[in-house]
């Protein structure tokens, strides 16, 4: 089946959007699980409602936050040569290529493979979030125009993300927000939650050891102030005064906030209650043919995004990005379009610190920072993926995403693509190899630690 012929195949599929894609995955998952017919439609149905609830909270949070974080960015000036599309027009970039839909099947493939040969414990059903990769492979190809080279470095992508996948899952970090039996899978963007868990040891050891500042602790300290809705509302208060809103607009701010804080988190169970009965029916499928083997169900972070730490986070973190984007020298872009969308980052960051809002913010600046490096390098290679989708620009300048300089896919990608000419085709395997035989052997020793555990 050539690339074309899939591709009219899934376009509608694709055009749908993520719901769509999430009714029908777990709604054959649960019929695979041997769940009956109306349950398993009625669980995909339920946990595609959840999501789409997500979703609309979190459109209505971006859509109010985004306004004052232009006021921000205005406030601060200067010139940029690279323009923030926004994550939604390289999603769009990279759906519409014609591999894409040859790169997702590639994508499932390593990971049955790797479920089989228990490298991974994770069974990614976030189909729509391979936009990401697919993105990376793109620049990948835009750059050595070697197909056959991309592919192979797509399987190494889809490799490597589910290795990060399984790290943020097996430490605990998807239970302790409050979503047991899941991993969150984002691309690339996953790689935020290990280097969080490594900052945060180092914050242990410089006096921030202890969680204080939680939003428990600041509601048992302060009463109502700490509540989502009061932190929603003050955090909006702040950031409507810093952004210069007439009043009438600043209240609206602070009702956005306050409804996302509370809403989300509503959203968010509705998702869980609905995914009790695949996780169960999992949990005897694996019982039954692997032993009582535990697989965690990969899905989008978007449903932890509720968490207060997470939103105060990202409302705390725009003046501070601002600030990165401007003192950091060789930047070319200015955080615009995915200013708010920067939650999706930030998400991985506040289980490793035990939602210390304190700690969360330190771990999130040097992220932040890291990102805006690496975007110095995505941004030029960001903008090849858009020419080769038809978009012109003037000379020297282009577009890029905030969410995509912080993929490091993307900046791996542009790197070995940079290099492909001096590496050569079995050079550039030969890394692959190297990356993907060191991921194994941590596996390996994971395994055995587990057994010895096990046996202990």
């Amino acid at each position: 089946m050539n690339s074309e012929l899939l591709k009219t195949i899934l376009d509608p599929v694709i055009g749908a959007g993520p719901l769509f894609m999430i009714f029908i995955v777990f709604s054959v998952i649960g019929l695979v699980l041997r769940l009956k017919f109306l349950k398993a439609i009625r669980n995909g149905l339920m946990i595609a409602v959840g999501f789409g609830g997500v979703y609309i909270v979190v459109d209505y949070f971006l859509g109010h936050v985004a306004p004052a974080a232009q006021a921000l960015a205005e406030k601060f000036g200067g010139v940029f040569s690279y323009t923030d599309v926004g994550w939604a027009a390289n999603a769009a970039f990279a759906w519409g290529s014609p591999w894409a839909y040859l790169i997702v099947i590639i994508m499932i493939g390593v990971n049955l493979v790797m479920i089989a040969t228990k490298m991974t414990d994770t069974l990614n059903l976030n189909i729509w979030d391979f936009w990401e990769p697919i993105f990376a492979d793109l620049i990948f190809y835009a750059i050595t125009g070697n197909i056959v080279l991309t592919l192979i470095f797509a399987a190494a992508i889809a490799w490597f993300i589910l290795v990060l996948t399984d790290f943020n899952a097996q430490r605990g970090y998807c239970k302790d927000i409050g979503f047991e039996g899941l991993a969150f899978y984002q691309g690339g963007n996953v790689i935020w939650a290990p280097i969080a868990h490594y900052i945060a040891k180092v914050l242990d050891k410089v006096g921030l050891k202890e969680a204080k500042f939680t939003p428990d602790y600041i509601q048992e300290k302060f009463g109502v102030i700490g509540e989502p809705a009061i932190l929603g509302g003050i955090i909006g208060l702040l950031m409507g005064i810093g952004a210069g809103f007439f009043w009438v607009d600043i209240v609206m701010l602070m009702i956005a906030l306050a409804t996302s804080l509370v809403l989300i988190p509503m959203m968010s169970g509705i998702v869980m209650q609905a995914l009790v009965p695949v996780s169960e029916a999992a949990a005897t499928f694996m019982k039954k043919s692997a032993g009582g083997r535990q697989l965690f169900i990969g899905v989008d972070p978007a449903i932890a995004v509720g968490n207060t730490t997470v939103l105060a986070t990202t409302v705390l973190m725009i003046p501070i990005m601002l600030v990165l984007a401007f003192i950091i020298p060789g930047v070319g872009m200015v955080p615009l379009a995915d200013l708010p969308s920067l939650l999706f980052i930030w998400v991985f960051l506040v289980a490793p610190n035990h939602f210390d809002i304190v700690r969360t913010l330190i771990t999130a600046t040097i992220v932040g920072a890291l990102g805006t490096i690496l975007g110095i390098w995505v941004a030029p290679w960001s903008t090849l993926v858009a020419k080769a989708s038809g978009l012109e620009f003037a000379p020297g300048t282009g577009s890029s995403s905030m969410m995509n300089i912080f993929s490091p896919e993307l900046f791996f990608a542009g790197m070995l693509g940079e290099n492909y000419a001096k590496l050569g085709y079995f050079g550039v395997i030969a890394v692959l190899v190297v990356g993907i035989a060191v991921t194994i052997v941590f596996r390996l020793r994971y395994l055995k630690k587990n057994k010895s555990a096990a046996n202990a």
